[in-house]
């Protein structure tokens, strides 16, 4: 069970985030709670946690300073607010449908049903999720027929840590995020797992294949890599 505290280094208060699995000690960002914290295995002391961190502690005063600009406030679904959609905001406004509808896409607007109060996260996680699918095998054919791969299956999960994945047997997962970023980083995405089903790793060899098939592969890494933060509707 992890266990919970609170370590000051240098005048600057960090969540201590202790486990019995971690071998050693790490820093990280929480997006949701907008704050770093400390992971450290179960058995170290708060001294050694400290003596091991203050002589990086320059260098994480500019980390934080950095991440203070990718730190994104919850949604409260509330009329008004924006929610992307294929790399596009589009305003939020609450309505009462006539039918059984939950949430809508029209005329450059997400309406959503008041009923929908409470449980508007999964109601939007429901609707990126289908919209997605549709749109992975709207595109998937043409890059199937180029790479000459085929997925045994396609699965949208809502993982907020990777984008995709490729099992060993060729089936492909992809986060539920990618419905809300432009189509060209999620053509990245599905022609970067389709490459994993040759290379299982991300060898030279992998790279080569992937830019072979797109040129630009590493601009649109890196554009997924500083932009992924916005894309969320939680």
């Amino acid at each position: 069970m992890d266990v919970k505290e609170t370590l000051s280094i240098n005048s600057m208060d960090f969540e201590v985030r202790r486990s019995i699995r971690r071998k050693r000690i790490s820093v990280g960002l929480d997006p949701t709670a907008g704050a770093f914290y400390i992971a450290a295995p179960t058995r170290i002391s708060a001294g050694e946690i400290s003596r091991t961190l203050l002589p990086q502690i320059d260098e994480l005063i500019k980390r934080i300073k950095k991440s203070e600009n990718r730190i994104t406030p919850p949604h409260m679904y509330e009329s008004g607010e924006k929610f992307f959609f294929k790399g596009v905001e589009y305003p939020l406004k609450r309505v009462i449908f006539k039918d059984k509808s939950s949430l809508r896409l029209e005329d450059g607007t997400f309406y959503i049903a008041d009923s929908t109060s409470g449980s508007e996260k999964e109601t939007f996680e429901t609707w990126y999720k289908r919209a997605l699918y549709e749109e992975i095998l709207g595109l998937l054919p043409k890059w199937t027929k180029i790479i000459k791969v085929n997925p045994t299956s396609i699965n949208i999960k809502t993982v907020k840590s990777i984008w995709g994945s490729c099992s060993a047997k060729g089936s492909l997962t992809f986060s539920t995020r990618l419905a809300l970023v432009p189509t060209e980083l999620l053509e990245y995405v599905i022609v970067h797992e389709l490459c994993h089903m040759r290379h299982m790793d991300h060898s030279a060899a992998f790279w080569k294949e992937l830019s072979g098939y797109m040129s630009d592969c590493r601009e649109r890494r890196k554009c997924l890599r500083e932009s992924g933060y916005l894309y969320k509707w939680w």
